[in-house]
């Protein structure tokens, strides 16, 4: 393989992950926010509903019971925290297929390694096309749809 075919390899995948950076600001960001305020939403009906009182900000919403407090929040990761007090009751990620996968720059130096690289950032130009975000049970734990079922799971003892 010539020299030249290298650099367009590498001209290639360099564009593949510049390209996939725009994809996920343009249509993953929007739609983690949407399912952060999706769960926001949940939370603040569930505990209304529950006869607590509901004080909501831009970055949490804070619901409170005589001297019972919970706390839902995020973090700049697109991480749930849900605390009681200062306890930390669960933290629920937010995530996407494909996110392990993307990668900022690649230090790959043969043809082969740049290649594969190639194939993968084009699977995940996929993924960010039509993302699929969801609420995640842990790192490596079962995905959810529904933030009312992880509300359930945390919270119906």
């Amino acid at each position: 393989m010539s020299m030249k075919n290298l650099e367009e390899l590498k001209a290639e995948l360099a564009y593949l992950i510049g390209m996939n950076h725009e994809l996920y600001e343009k249509n993953v960001l929007p739609v983690m926010n949407m399912k952060i305020e999706e769960f926001f939403n949940a939370f603040e009906d569930y505990f209304r509903e529950r006869g607590f009182v509901v004080r909501r900000k831009d970055d949490s919403v804070i619901v409170s019971f005589d001297i019972l407090h919970f706390k839902a929040a995020f973090n700049e990761n697109h991480e749930i925290f849900i605390m009681k007090g200062r306890e930390q009751l669960a933290v629920i990620p937010v995530k996407f297929n494909g996110e392990d996968e993307l990668i900022e720059d690649f230090d790959g130096e043969s043809a082969a390694q740049i290649e594969m690289e190639i194939e993968k950032q084009k699977q995940i130009t996929a993924y960010l096309k039509k993302p699929e975000v969801f609420y995640a049970g842990g790192e490596s734990g079962p995905r959810f749809d529904n933030p009312l079922t992880i509300l359930m799971s945390i919270f119906n003892v």
